[in-house]
Parts: structure tokens; sequence; C-alpha cells
């Protein structure tokens, strides 16, 4: 079943000049060139004839072989053929793309190699790549906003910092999600059902459906919802603990569960596009979804066995959000204009087993034993102590609101421009909680409202971040085959930290201080239109993320820190060959990394997570993505990227450190979660079945070794693995079956091997799937 795409590409022949083909796509697309949220169904490959693939990169629609930026994309029919649900399924697909993390919604997203390993802790740094969730960023430190990828128009990958259109946390690299719009041409409506089983796990299914109502010839309503349990596979095995110190053993018996790692996510969607006439457009948008995970989703191969735990306590994660948004687009003379505004209220919980820590850290026996000190051995001297385990528990409320005023001169004329003004708040209350169910009485904290009454170290803390920010870009076309651009962005912002951290032994002075900085960020671009099919570019861009604040100060690392700063040097090329049978695109980029912000738990620093900027680095590499009809049936396309991400100064993170002694991270040392290679490959073949359409399919991904750390001294190689994801199945004229088989050679990919928690867990990927999807249009 072929779907049919929320908009009609042009059919016109391109242009050889740049200034020309803006001109056209214009005039075909009025005053919804602005709106991001209004774009055309991407295609897997290569789109058939002279179908043009438009994306929104740049704040208006263009077709992609225009566009000099790095950008992979995979559009609506893409993510279905793929069966693309969640983020996992859609990061291993995008090779500019590399992440880590600990389950569902708490991952971390790196582009080209620039990682300081993150951190995940909302105390320090912000990230360094954006998400965005249609106009709206929707970033958070170590918990990605995991909406279910159905009904999507596409997911475009803009590679390179993209600061001065989307601001901070663009630094390396911006990830947009970018759902349907109402449409009032005609009513539609579909449904999909699928249920799948997994190699040594359980069970899961997902319901999911759409429906567009067109009200009136000017109003149109679109709803979608879904439903989705997958099935665990991770087992939580009998174990007993004996703690060194005190001799106290325990056992897990009440949280052994086979398949203990499941998750559900639940949601609607709802918009209202409306003509207000006089070439003015409304769209109001509401997204709702509640996602729940249990158990943990990393194994312990080594010590326990192939995706087995050992865990002594209950984990949990939960993830509710609402984003409410609207934008109104419009004409006034030979502008366009258009203003956006979001708002983002979002509520996450973790719970987690942290026994390992008690194990660690010699300071949990004061929380459990009975102690004196002793003058014969000169030190404190032990008895009568409880069980020592610990649960961690972490609540966020997070709410964001941002607003965008843009407006777009005439594309008609060789001298172009577009400029705007952006707002975003957002603000994070959270509490972290480390608690001892046997707490011995009087050491529990009793001074933080909502702490657990067994809580040993606390941290309740409000962040605050803003920005405002002006910017534009100035477009002028110095021939009809050469365009010259350049933009700039001026951003005002704010960090403020206020609240405490402490426990009954020692509560740190509450903090209550922010920061503000300003920066100015520039791109230059210089474009060449070789000819209708081969495009060439060079281009100097900026990227940064904002300064911050410590929850304390120490001898070495002060309460506050500064903004960094990545510029990049890239030259690409895009190509669309052999009657539009071809497209083949790509670039090479140095980027250089500056004044790094590194958040680092050091105990002998200090027992709170803090933020330095701990020096420079840089990254050097190729990226290419093409798409190839190689006959009537048969589609290729794929990209890689080739990578050398290090640092180019040495960082220690003792000032005071005795001379001679060797950095914590050396110059030279190659930056965590960035492989020197990354690649993914899809084919697809097609055939018509009398009245219906077979298909089969293949999707195969590579990621090269990693690091989990930058510290040389404390961090492990993560392995290079290879995913394969293969389907089948046949499509009538309304109807589709398919059957699906993912992570064929039961692979067990090492996301993230995980020392947080102080043992040794490795985040993989779901085992060997089998499944099958129903799906319905009307």
């Amino acid at each position: 079943m072929k779907r049919t795409p929320n908009a009609t590409p042009s059919n016109s022949p391109a242009a050889p000049a740049r200034g020309r083909l803006a001109r056209r796509l214009s005039m075909q697309t009025s005053a919804l060139a602005l709106a991001s949220c209004a774009a055309f169904s991407v295609q897997p490959a290569l789109a058939q004839g002279d179908d043009v693939i438009v994306v929104t990169a740049q704040k208006r629609e263009q077709n992609l072989q225009e566009v000099p930026i790095t950008i992979n994309v995979l559009g609506e029919e893409a993510l279905e053929d793929r069966n693309i649900q969640s983020f996992n399924d859609y990061a291993f697909a995008l090779p500019a793309v590399t992440f880590f993390g600990v389950g569902p919604g708490q991952n971390e997203v790196f582009f080209r190699g620039l990682s300081d390993g993150g951190n995940g802790n909302p105390s320090g740094t912000a990230p360094s790549a954006a998400i965005y969730l249609d106009e709206q960023p929707v970033t958070t430190i170590g918990s990605n906003l995991d909406i279910q990828v159905y009904d999507v128009a596409r997911i475009e990958a803009l590679s390179g910092p993209q600061s001065t259109l989307f601001g901070a946390s663009s630094q390396t690299g911006t990830l947009r999600i970018v759902t349907n719009a109402p449409d009032t041409s005609a009513f539609d409506a579909g449904a999909d059902l699928s249920g799948h089983t997994v190699s040594e796990g359980g069970q899961g299914f997902s319901v999911e459906g759409f429906v567009n109502i067109p009200l009136t010839d000017r109003i149109a309503l679109r709803l979608v919802g879904w439903h989705v349990e997958n099935a665990g596979y991770v087992d939580n095995v009998a174990a007993t603990r004996t703690f060194s110190r005190n001799g106290q053993v325990v056992d897990n018996a009440p949280f052994v569960e086979e398949d203990f790692n499941t998750e559900e996510k639940s949601g609607a969607r709802a918009a209202l596009g409306i003509d207000l006439g006089e070439n003015w457009t409304a769209t109001i948008r509401a997204i709702y979804q509640d996602q729940k995970a249990e158990g943990v989703f990393d194994h312990d191969p080594e010590d326990v066995g192939d995706l087995l735990v050992e865990r002594f306590f209950d984990d949990s994660y939960s993830d509710e959000f609402v984003q409410l948004s609207g934008t109104i687009e419009g004409k006034v003379g030979s502008l366009d204009l258009a203003y956006s505004g979001s708002f983002l209220d979002r509520d996450t919980r973790y719970v987690n087993d942290y026994s390992e820590y008690a194990e660690y850290s010699s300071l949990i026996d004061y929380y459990t034993c009975d102690y004196a000190y002793s003058y014969v051995s000169y030190a404190y001297v032990f008895s009568n102590c409880n069980d020592p385990r610990i649960q961690f528990e972490n609540d966020n409320a997070f709410e964001r609101q941002t607003h965008e005023f843009r407006v777009l001169t005439d594309q008609d004329r060789r001298l172009r421009a577009l400029a705007g003004f952006f707002f975003d708040r957002q603000e994070q209350d959270y509490l972290f909680a480390y608690r001892i169910p046997e707490i011995k009485p009087g050491f529990a904290i009793s001074f933080s409202d909502g702490t657990p009454p067994d809580t040993y170290f606390s941290t309740d803390q409000v962040r605050v971040d803003k920005q405002l920010a002006g910017f534009g870009e100035v477009e002028y076309d110095l021939t009809d085959a050469i365009t010259a651009t350049f933009g700039y962005r001026y951003s005002v912002t704010r960090a403020s930290l206020d609240g405490f951290v402490g426990t009954v032994f020692s509560t740190s002075p509450a903090v209550n201080v922010e920061t503000k900085d300003t920066k100015s960020l520039f791109k230059g671009n210089l474009t060449y239109q070789v000819n209708d099919d081969i495009l060439a570019y060079a281009t100097f861009s900026q990227g940064f993320r904002p300064g911050g604040a410590n929850r304390i100060a120490t001898t070495n690392i002060p309460l506050t820190y500064e903004p960094d700063t990545v510029n990049n040097y890239e030259v690409g090329w895009k190509t669309t060959l052999f009657d539009n049978r071809l497209r083949f695109n790509g670039a090479g980029f140095f980027m250089t990394w500056s004044d790094i912000q590194f958040t680092r738990f050091d105990p002998a620093e200090s027992q709170l997570g803090l933020t330095n900027n701990a020096g420079d680095a840089r990254a050097i590499g190729v990226e290419v993505d093409f798409a190839a009809q190689l006959n009537e049936g048969l589609t290729l396309s794929g990209g890689f990227v080739v990578l050398d991400a290090e640092l180019t100064e040495s960082f220690t993170q003792s000032v005071t450190a005795p001379l001679g002694t060797p950095p914590d991270a050396p110059d030279g040392t190659t930056l965590p979660f960035a492989p020197t290679f990354k690649g993914s490959l899809s084919a697809r073949y097609e055939k018509p079945l009398g009245s219906f359409t077979g298909f089969a399919q293949a999707d195969a991904s590579y990621t090269g070794a990693t690091f989990n750390d930058l510290f040389v001294t404390s961090r492990d190689e993560q392995e290079a693995y290879a995913l394969l994801n293969v389907s089948t199945g046949v499509e009538g004229e309304n109807w589709s079956m398919s059957l699906f088989l993912s992570n064929v050679t039961d692979k067990r990919a090492e996301i993230y091997r995980n020392a947080t928690d102080f043992d040794s867990r490795i985040t993989t990927n779901r085992p060997r799937t089998l499944g099958v999807t129903l799906g319905y249009r009307y």
C-alpha cells in the first residue's frame, strides 16, 4: 500500500540558478513557505521523475538538493518501511548521530563525534545537540523526549553547528521531528496493529491510528493515537551479596523476575489547521504521552551472564508530558511572516537500585552502623550494622516555553533575507534522594520538603535557563549560479541554580546563583550551482552552549562555568544524476571545540558532580549519503561518516595536582562516543503480484568501537557492532501486511558500558525479534 504524501511535490524542472529555484518554490508554497510543520513527505530513496524532496532545515521550505547543509532525512514512507517507532530505531539509522543511554527516554545525542561524554546530571552541562519537536526545542539533559514515531512527516538530522538559526545547544547538530499537519483537501484515516515476540524474552504489541477530517473547506482536524507495550528480555536473577566492611548478607528474592525490563507508551496528538483568509493560516497542536518502563535495559554478561543482572531493589522510569503549540503564518505585502509558540510540561521519575555504592564508599557505614572513635587505632570503629542497601530516586518537573517570530523577504529578488527573534525559558525542579531503608535513627534528612524519610543525601534544586536572541540570514545571488549567504545570531543567556544539597553531617550552603552571558555567532556560505544536477558549497558556522552554575565551588572549580564554542569549516556537494535516479551528497568537515564544558563526579574533589571548562578538541571527517533507483523495483539508500575526534589540549581536573602528575586526559585522547566509522544501508525491492504489490526490505547499520569516558584511567572501550533488520510483505489498494525480523544476527550491541552505578553493566539493544504488522488506510 502506498502512502499519500501530505503535500503535492513540485513537478517543474529544476532551474540552474539557486536564486531562480528559490523564487519558484516561493510561488508554489505561498504563505506556507515559513511553516516547518507543513512539509512534504520525503521518500526513503530517490523521488521519481521531477519530484523534489522538500525540507525545512533553514526555517523555510526548500529543495533538499539546494540546501547547503549535510542533512540525513527519514521521510514518512521510510519510517514506515523500516518499522521505526522509537528513538533507538531512528538513531541507529542516522549515520551522523551517535548516542548513549541506559534505557527508553534516558539518552544523550551527539553529532560528528564532538562529545564530552555526557553526564545526565541536571546540575551539569546542557547537551551539545538539540532535539526539536515541530517548532520547539525539547532538549533535556540525559533525558531525550522519546516520542512515539507515528504519523510523522519526517525526521531531519542536521549535521554541524546550527546555532545561528536554532540557538543554544544546536552546537554540533540538530535533530528535528516534524509531525504531519492537518489537510483540508480530503478525508484520510488509517490504523496499524503490530505484535512481536523477542528471542529469550516476552511478547508485545502496538495499536496506532490517525484520522484527518476536513471540517470545512478552510478548517481541518488531525487526530492521532497510540498504545505500545514492548516486551522485556533481561532477567533479574536470584543472588546474595555480602558487604565486605560490615559483614551484612542480603538477598534479592523479592525482586527476582524474568523479562522484567518492559515498557509501555500511550499517547495522543491533535492538530487543528485554519485558513484565516487573506493569505493567513493558523495551526494549533496538542500532544500528550505517558511512558513507563520497569527494570533495567542493561545486562552484566561478564559477571552474571547474557541478558542477566542482579538487582536488589526495584528499578523503574516514568515520563509524562504535554506539549501545546501554535503557529500563525501569513503575508504582509511581499513579506512572509510567521509566529510560533510552544509550551512543554514534563514530569519524569527514576527509581534505581544503587546498592553497589554501599560497597564502594565507606561513608555509608556512618548511616548504617553504630560507631565510636578508638584512641587505640586512631580511627572510627563500627558495630551493630544494618542492611546498607541504597535506592536512588530522581523526580523532575520540567517546564519550557518558546516563542519565535520570523519574517522572510520576497524570494523573487536577488537579495533575500530571513530574520527573527526567539525567546526560550526552561525550568527544571528536581529532587535527588539517596535512600537507605534501614538507616540508623537520627541520620536521615529531615529538613527538605518532599524528601523520603529514609534519605541520607539529597539535592533539592531549581535550575532555570533563559535565552533571548535575534537572528538573521541574508542571501545574495552574485551571479545566476553563485550565491553568498551571511548569518548572524546575538544571544543573551541566563542560567540560575537555587536550592540546597547535603546530608545530616554536612549541608552545603544553599546555592542561589545566576550567570549571564552574551554570545555572537556567525555563519558564512558560498554556494555554486554547477549545473541543474550538481551543487558545491563551502561553509563556516558556529555553535555554542551557554554557561551555567555549579552546586558548590571548590579550590579548583569555580561556582560558575563559561560557554563553550564550536567552529565548523565544511565543504560539500549535492548531486542528482542519471535522470534523477541517483542522489549522491556529501561533505568534508573540520571542527574545533574550545573551552569544553565537562561535568564529572570526582570524590577527591567533591562529593558532587561539578562542571569545569576542560580545554580544546577537534574533529575531522567525511559524511556521505546516497539514494539510487537501481531498476524499476529496487532502491538502495544509505550513508556513512568517517571520523577522527580527539583532544588538542591535555586536561587535568585538579589544578593543584603535583608537578609531573599525568593528565586525566592527555592531548590526543579520542573523544568518547566518537566511532571512527558509522554507516547504514537500506535496500528495498517491490514487485507487482496481480492486483497487489509484494516487497522485501533489508536495513543494516554499523557503529565502530567507542570509549565510554574521557578520562583514560576510568574509561572502557565499547565494541563495534553491526545490526540487521529484514521485512517482507504485501500491499493492497488500502491495506498492508508485513512480517519483520529485527536484529537478525541476535547481536548484543554495546550502547553504553555503565559505570554510573559503580558496576559494569552494559546497555544493549533488543535481541532478535519476530513480528507482524497489519495496516489499513481509508
